[in-house]
């Protein structure tokens, strides 16, 4: 996971994070606050919303920094593997982590913040903020804010993705 890959490709991993978890939605980010009102707007009465509610059209504002979670149940545990990692993530991450489960691409210090965080939306199909540092192998820190948003897929009654915007402190 730390090695170079191609040799022009830096991967780096997530060795420690701190997060805040906030369920009351005190965000510092108008955007985010817009987006945890657009969920509500759409769960229209339902559990949550569902995934296709957010068309590429409705995030195209958000793309770049769009992750989506996809909830496996395995024998005995809950895995989340990465549907769609944006650009942006890509960019301050150092790869893409398309099509990987998150507990294979991080320390299991810093899982265990993702893990509790992704697990609560689920588990509580409500949205969650979350703020912090990510601490990174080859860079000392990078502070965010986001929010993590449950969606049922085909009006289920069950959560089956998590829909994630981030934001980081020290964008351009």
């Amino acid at each position: 996971m730390l090695q170079q890959t191609g040799g022009d490709a830096v991967n780096r991993q997530i060795v420690e994070s701190r997060f805040r978890l906030d369920p009351e939605l005190r965000f510092q980010r108008p955007e985010l606050r817009l987006l945890a009102a657009l969920w509500d707007e759409k769960r229209a009465g339902r559990i949550a919303p569902d995934r296709a509610d957010f068309s590429p059209f409705v995030l195209r504002p958000y793309l770049p920094r769009v992750l989506i979670y996809e909830i496996v149940q395995e024998p005995g545990r809950r895995r989340f593997r990465i549907r769609l990692y944006g650009t942006l993530i890509s960019q301050y991450s150092g790869r893409d982590s398309t099509g990987k489960f998150v507990d294979e691409i991080m320390t299991e210090q810093a899982y265990a913040d993702f893990d509790r965080g992704l697990s609560w939306a689920a588990d509580n199909a409500r949205p969650l903020r979350a703020a912090g540092t990510y601490y990174f192998v080859d860079r000392s820190f990078v502070q965010f804010e986001s929010v993590t948003l449950p969606l049922t897929i085909g009006r289920s009654s069950s959560i089956e993705q998590l829909l994630n915007i981030t934001y980081y402190n020290d964008e351009a």
